[in-house]
C-alpha cells in the first residue's frame, strides 16, 4: 500500500485502491455498495475509496453514507480511524480502508479497517 501525505499533515493519500467510488455517479456508488453489502466475500480485503456524508450511530460507531440517485435510499459503510478525530455528523468525507466484515451476536457488519480521510 502507498501512501502520499499531503500538504496539511493530517490529510493522507492512498495510491492504490481496488475500488474508487469517488468517479462514479451515485446510481452508481449506491449499486455497488449495496453489491458489496450483498455479497461481501467477493470485496473482502479490497482497498474501498467512497466519499459521502459522516454519521455516528446512537452505539458510536462512524459510518460513510451514500445515496441513491434520489437521495431517499441510504447506505452505509463504517469506518474505523487509527488514533484520529472523526469528523461532525454531516460532514462531507472521502475515505478510505481495507473492506473487512465482523459479527456481533446475530448480525454481520460491514466495515472499512485503517481507514484514512482523505
Amino acid at each position: 500500500m502507498l501512501f502520499t501525505v499531503t500538504g496539511c499533515g493530517k490529510k493522507t493519500k492512498v495510491s492504490d485502491v481496488d475500488v474508487d467510488l469517488t468517479t462514479m455517479s451515485s446510481t452508481m456508488v449506491y449499486s455497488y455498495v449495496y453489491d458489496m453489502l450483498s455479497h461481501p466475500s467477493d470485496y473482502k480485503g479490497q482497498m474501498v475509496r467512497m466519499d459521502g456524508d459522516s454519521n455516528t450511530t446512537h452505539g458510536g460507531t462512524h459510518s460513510c453514507i451514500v445515496y441513491d440517485a434520489l437521495g431517499c435510499c441510504t447506505e452505509g459503510i463504517e469506518y474505523i480511524l487509527p488514533e484520529e478525530e472523526y469528523p461532525e455528523d454531516g460532514a462531507k468525507i472521502t475515505v478510505v480502508g481495507r473492506f473487512a466484515t465482523y459479527t456481533k451476536g446475530e448480525g454481520t457488519y460491514f466495515v472499512l479497517v485503517d481507514s484514512v480521510l482523505e
